[in-house]
């Protein structure tokens, strides 16, 4: 049994499972690193006790026995059936004599191992947490700061090993018991926005498997509109709810309010997180601790327009200026011609070890020399251009006094991408690389159109990857429309382009294999199969592909020969094998 009543201290906080769910808890005590007991009371007389150490639970007991050690292990396939008997006769036997555990008796028998141990006893909590879980709305619980009200009961924590990390429980229990209103309620807050996963996600920790991963993979590289999670990432929409609301709660992605969503905001601006903190309980005497910070800013600021506006041609100096306006008018436009090629520090003329009050001093210092309001009559010309200057110095300030952003800026500069020209650059690398990935999901979902959509962004943003070209081709191939002998003619010319790009390109071996197959040219589309195949064996396709030339007796090609003059396999002006006869080229002749 736990501490005597006597020793029982008076509850830190109490509250009930309508606020906070049991997520909500196992979450915040996590992020406090809270140490203590949770005791859950249902109306109609259930109960359940937690021990935490250090925010992770240790022991779980229920008021009705749902998990037993021995039985789990068995569930797991730890143990056989006629082991699990033996060996619950030997606890019998063992708690006559005193106290004794099942898992110390296992692990003395040599039946199983510590790791497997620790891999029931977590499927142990596991199982209890999720009884817990099915309580109803109305449950109350009480938590007791640094009390053990499970000592006595069960092994000694201090023996016991590490306590289970909780996040990897969290998205089986949303799955089965998620608390509806709120997750209505988070998602509701972020209609309309967009998702970005935060630097240092740790999304092995939340286990939620290869399909959902692929989905928040996706959220890396650019931030993703919620609504068009489902599409992407071929989840339905019931899974994809909870799993933007896992990713919510335990702060894994920041959320990005859009321009048309709300009212003076600007594309990139962080929407208020409210749903990404888990509810603190609600205090009986004092609070365990204040509601979670909201996480710190860490993307980028939003560029003002007039920086990201191409910047116009400026005439010429105006021959009736004075000679120390011409100088100005002439600094001006040579400043705003380089400013884009500039990192902060040298925009605010600046060391790179310079305070947040030094940026500040010297940006309000600037700021009376650039601000285009303070430029006098004559300067109409050349008002954008000095906005251009100030813009991006105004940019400068607002990253270099902000920890988080100057923190991620300095990764940035010491790689090589600290200027705002370079910067873009690679936004629209990293922007290309995101449609590419979103027109693959949809090309594997048979939604051609969307996935032609997504590659010919990806090919407009980036024309250097032949992957996105070779995609792109077969794409339009792919149309009834493009079917003729002109328009195939076409497809096959990007995919050589492709190839022309990276000759170790076998998605472009690939679709041009296949347009050789359906025309007719059995050779070609051999050649480049077997090329796709040197290229990449997994593809199982290229393989079946060979596989079945081979299992129909095909005469050998050209490509098995050695050749001393290398040719290309789409030159329609050198001969080819394919108006040969044999098994081969009937299977791939023309319908």
């Amino acid at each position: 049994m736990g501490e005597k009543l006597a020793t029982r201290p008076e509850p830190t906080a109490i509250g009930t499972l309508a606020r906070s769910p049991l997520i909500h808890l196992l979450l915040y005590f996590l992020e406090k690193e809270l140490s203590g007991t949770v005791e859950l009371a249902t109306p109609d007389g259930r109960s359940a006790t937690l021990l935490f150490q250090r925010g992770r639970p240790s022991k779980a007991r229920t008021g009705e026995p749902v998990a037993y050690l021995g039985r789990g292990l068995f569930d797991l396939g730890l143990l056989t059936e006629q082991q699990l008997a033996t060996s619950l006769a030997e606890l019998t036997t063992a708690k006559s004599l005193g106290p004794a555990f099942h898992g110390q008796i296992l692990l003395k028998g040599g039946l199983i191992d510590a790791s497997q141990l620790e891999a029931g006893l977590r499927h142990q909590i596991l199982r209890k947490l999720r009884y817990v879980a099915s309580f109803s709305v109305e449950t109350t619980y009480a938590y007791y700061q640094a009390f053990d009200g499970l000592c006595g009961w069960g092994p000694d924590p201090a023996t016991a090993g590490e306590p289970f990390d909780p996040l990897g429980m969290i998205w089986p229990l949303l799955q089965e018991r998620a608390p509806r209103s709120h997750v209505d309620a988070a998602l509701g807050r972020i209609a309309g926005s967009s998702l970005r996963l935060v630097r240092g996600a740790e999304l092995t920790r939340l286990g939620i498997g290869k399909d959902c991963s692929a989905a928040v993979e996706l959220l890396a590289a650019q931030p993703t509109p919620v609504g068009e999670l489902p599409a992407m990432s071929g989840l339905d929409d019931a899974k994809t709810q909870l799993l933007v609301y896992l990713l919510l709660v335990t702060k894994q992605v920041e959320v990005l309010k859009s321009s048309a969503s709300r009212p003076g905001a600007t594309a990139g601006s962080p929407a208020p997180p409210a749903a990404a903190s888990p509810v603190p309980p609600a205090a009986a005497r004092a609070p365990v601790a204040s509601s979670p910070a909201p996480p710190r800013r860490t993307s980028r600021p939003a560029i003002p327009d007039a920086a990201r506006r191409p910047l116009p041609s400026i005439a010429s100096i105006p021959a009736d200026l004075a000679p120390e306006l011409a100088a100005r008018w002439k600094e001006i436009v040579d400043r705003a011609a380089t400013i884009d090629r500039a990192d902060y520090f040298s925009m605010l003329d600046l060391a790179r070890d310079a305070t947040r009050d030094e940026v500040e001093t010297k940006f309000l210092a600037l700021a009376k020399q650039w601000h285009p309001d303070r430029l006098p009559a004559e300067f109409a010309l050349v008002r954008d251009a000095c906005s251009r200057v100030f813009s991006r110095m105004s940019e400068a300030r607002a990253t270099l006094t902000d920890d988080d952003l100057r923190a991620r800026y300095m990764r940035l500069l010491a790689d090589g991408s600290g200027s705002p020209e370079t910067q873009e650059i690679v936004a629209k690398v990293v922007e290309a690389a995101t449609n590419f990935q979103k027109a693959e999901v949809c090309f594997r979902r048979n939604d051609y159109a969307q996935a032609e959509a997504f590659c010919s962004k990806a090919v407009e943003a980036d024309p250097t990857q032949p992957d996105y070209l070779a995609l792109l081709a077969w794409l339009i191939a792919l149309k009834p429309e493009n079917q003729s002998g002109e328009k195939t003619r076409d497809a096959l010319q990007l995919l050589d382009r492709a190839i022309g790009m990276s000759a170790k390109c076998d998605k472009a071996y690939f679709y041009r294999a296949q347009i050789y197959k359906r025309i007719g040219k059995a050779d070609a589309a051999l050649r480049d199969f077997r090329r796709v195949m040197e290229l990449n064996p997994r593809n199982i396709d290229a393989a079946r592909e060979v596989r079945l030339h081979r299992m129909r007796g095909g005469r050998p090609t050209s490509s098995d020969r050695p050749s001393k003059q290398p040719r290309s396999s789409s030159d329609p002006s050198r001969p080819t094998d394919e108006t040969k006869t044999g098994l081969f080229g009937r299977l791939f002749k023309k319908t």
